[in-house]
């Protein structure tokens, strides 16, 4: 605030006559200019902000595009209110003015609260374009006329209604066909709205300027305090120039921002356009794998039939084999005369009772993939079954000189379950026991309440296996190659039956073993197959 007053020319009588500094005038356009084309850009952001992406008045959207309209009336307001008070700075009426403060800062937050009310009007209404244009024009030209009122001179000012009439219709039409230009995308059209948007507030000013007259008057008092128009066209030039470049980088940087964005987009497209082909490969090699895994299921089941069906068809003729050679063996019709040929029937009679017995552990295995093989449950007295286990096995502990012991559970415990097929359970894992056990060895058989179920296990002190090959000689036909086989080469069965007609009674079977220092097959059956002795005899 100062009371200095500048003076361009000495004070006269009549009416004064007034002219204008041109270069001042050309910075007022140019002003203009830069903060109609920074404003318009601001407009488009809030534009996008709210016609792209998901956002919505409850998305994240909503604050962002006001936020950018609210930048973009401040500078259009700024812009307009520097432009006016930079075109009174150019104005020479030949007398000393001034300006009042609180009228000064009035007119500012008139241009700045109608142009975002102009601004807000073409956002939020589909036509609000013209709408918006003639706010923001009268807002324009509100602020023109409260900077007028401002002045304070030594003289009388008065308006000629023609000049103010035309001038405010200027500024309303030109602020609505500026809005309609911008309001469809395009860089041509942003540059032809900021020309006529510019145009308005200048033909505003200077056909508005056209119609006052100055005349002198002395008597008038002039106030103590005052602004210098020098002192705050300055003043409002570079903070109003500041404000505008504030915006203009904030523009830029944006623009840069969506540029990045955009490229960024791109990129993530083509990355999901990667994705989503990748995506219909793995589809399509899950259809073919499908496809492939039905029809080796189906092979497996037609192997499966297969096997049943040739084991049935072998065991006829075997059994024929094997009951002729017993009869002969025995010579239940009269001797063979030769030694030679009891032998070679014995041979026959034995290698025909090994082949059977494989024979039904494939017909056994095939039933079970097919599940088809289905439990007779009865109730089993352990301590006969681990009996007339051992007198089976005896003679195959004696012939390979090895130590069988056996110690049954206690009395009064049966188990609900397949006698066939525990029976058989038995026979293979003691057979296991007998073929992997050194002479001079020992196997053992425990039986007794595990936990809440019952147990049986076998054990030995043969050659073992490593813990690494314990899965494989699980696995049916798998083969742990060992340098100790004394009788049979074996075709990996044993165990894998042994463990799926386990599981068939719901129970487990658990193998514990050692290279070295033998082997030990746990069966464990659920305490719901344990059966008290009063319940057996009902």
């Amino acid at each position: 605030m100062t009371s200095a007053l500048l003076s361009s020319h000495p004070p006269g009588q009549g009416v004064m006559a007034m002219g204008h500094d041109p270069y001042l005038v050309i910075l007022a356009g140019l002003i203009s200019l830069f903060s109609c084309y920074t404003a318009l850009t601001l407009l488009d952001h809030a534009r996008a902000a709210a016609e792209t992406g998901p956002g919505t008045r409850t998305g994240y959207q909503w604050p962002q595009r006001w936020a950018w309209c609210a930048a973009a009336a401040s500078v259009a307001g700024c812009g307009a209110w520097a432009t006016h008070f930079v075109a009174m700075l150019a104005w020479l009426p030949g007398i000393q003015i001034g300006y009042d403060l609180k009228l000064t800062l009035l007119s500012i937050i008139v241009a700045i609260t109608g142009t975002g009310m102009g601004f807000s009007l073409a956002l939020s209404r589909r036509a609000g374009g013209l709408r918006g244009g003639a706010i923001t024009g009268g807002a324009v030209a509100a602020m023109h006329f409260v900077g007028m009122a401002a002045i304070h001179a030594p003289a009388r000012l008065a308006y000629g209604s023609v000049e103010v009439a035309v001038s405010v219709a200027l500024s309303v039409g030109l602020g609505m066909a500026a809005f309609r230009l911008v309001g469809s995308p395009g860089a041509a059209r942003r540059c032809l709205g900021t020309l006529t948007l510019a145009g308005a507030i200048c033909t505003l000013h200077f056909t508005a300027m056209l119609g006052v007259t100055v005349e002198p008057d002395p008597s008038t008092a002039m106030p103590a305090h005052v602004i210098a128009p020098r002192s705050l066209a300055i003043a409002v030039a570079a903070v109003t120039i500041t404000i505008i470049t504030f915006g203009l980088a904030g523009s830029l940087l944006d623009q840069h921002l969506a540029s990045r964005a955009e490229r960024e987009a791109r990129r993530l497209r083509r990355y999901v356009a990667e994705l989503e082909a990748t995506q219909r490969e793995l589809r399509s090699t899950a259809r073919d794998l499908t496809v492939a895994l039905d029809a080796a299921a189906a092979a497996s089941q037609a192997k499966s039939q297969f096997l049943a069906t040739m084991s049935h068809e072998l065991r006829t003729p075997l059994n024929a084999v094997i009951g002729f050679a017993d009869l002969m063996v025995n010579e239940a019709y009269g001797p063979l005369g030769d030694e030679r040929y009891r032998d070679y029937s014995g041979i026959i009679r034995d290698s025909g009772s090994h082949l059977l017995s494989l024979i039904n552990d494939v017909l056994d295995i095939s039933k079970l993939d097919a599940n088809r093989l289905e439990l007779v449950e009865d109730t089993v007295d352990v301590h006969r079954m681990l009996a007339d286990a051992v007198q089976m096995i005896s003679g195959q502990v004696d012939k390979a000189e090895l130590t069988l012991s056996c110690r049954p559970p206690p009395s009064g415990v049966r188990l609900r379950a397949d006698a066939r097929r525990v029976r058989q359970i038995l026979l293979n894992l003691l057979s296991n026991a007998v073929k992997f056990t050194p002479s001079g060895g020992s196997i053992s058989i425990t039986a007794g309440p595990d936990c809440d179920g019952f147990e049986i296990a076998v054990g030995d002190t043969g050659i073992g296996i490593a813990p690494e090959d314990v899965p494989t000689a699980l696995e049916r036909f798998g083969q742990v190659d060992s340098r100790f086989c004394r009788q049979y080469e074996g075709t990996g069965l044993g165990l894998p039956l042994a463990k799926r007609l386990m599981e068939l009674h719901g129970g487990t079977l658990h193998l514990v073993s050692e290279v070295g220092s033998g082997t030990r097959v746990s069966c464990r059956f659920p305490a719901e197959r344990v059966v008290a002795l009063a319940d057996a005899d009902r």
